[in-house]
């Protein structure tokens, strides 16, 4: 891994008392350590409300299906425009994939692509997996916060599996193995 992302993983795992190699392997999954990753991801719904910092009403049917924001969509003024606002909400950025709409709810208030930055995306992936440890830490381990950075919960299927088990084990595999084996995840179904 680069020694920049590197370091911003260690100074933002001391920051927010977070394991370095949870951080790093998340990097490696996410974008392989490519500052410049960008996905766009519709349709990802869960949208923020810049205006509130709140959840954004829940969509229609026919709003869900479009590429331009609906009419009541708020953005920041002098930052995007409201269609751009719409979708980059929609995307995921930078090291950690952050998407636009997680970044917006925890206080990002600059232009989407800075989230490429690497002190700047890392800093928001960070936040997020915080969210997640403080929820699922106890009752799930390092795996069920994982899962929950990818998932937005930790979620089961029928076989009482992670419904995202192959990204929690590619995460295992770029460096939390030994953390994630450190507790097991408890099924609640």
């Amino acid at each position: 891994m680069k020694d920049v992302l590197r370091d911003h993983a260690e100074n933002y795992a001391r920051l927010f008392d977070l394991p370095v190699e949870l951080i790093t392997s998340i990097i490696a999954v996410e974008s392989a350590g490519n500052t410049y990753a960008l996905r766009m991801e519709p349709p990802y719904r869960y949208l923020v409300d810049v205006r509130n910092n709140a959840p954004f009403r829940p969509l229609t049917a026919e709003e869900g299906r479009q590429d331009r924001a609906p009419g009541d969509f708020a953005y920041i003024k002098g930052v995007c425009s409201k269609d751009t606002e719409w979708m980059g909400q929609q995307c995921s950025w930078g090291p950690m994939q952050v998407m636009g709409a997680v970044a917006r709810e925890h206080g990002f208030r600059d232009h989407f692509p800075m989230l490429c930055d690497p002190g700047q995306g890392i800093y928001y992936g960070c936040k997020h997996l915080v969210r997640y440890k403080k929820i699922y830490l106890k009752k799930y381990g390092w795996k069920g916060v994982a899962a929950a950075y990818n998932a937005g919960s930790v979620r089961f299927n029928n076989d009482c599996e992670l419904v995202n088990k192959q990204y929690v084990e590619k995460v295992a595999n770029a460096g939390a193995a030994e953390l994630f084996a450190s507790m097991s995840v408890e099924v609640s179904l």
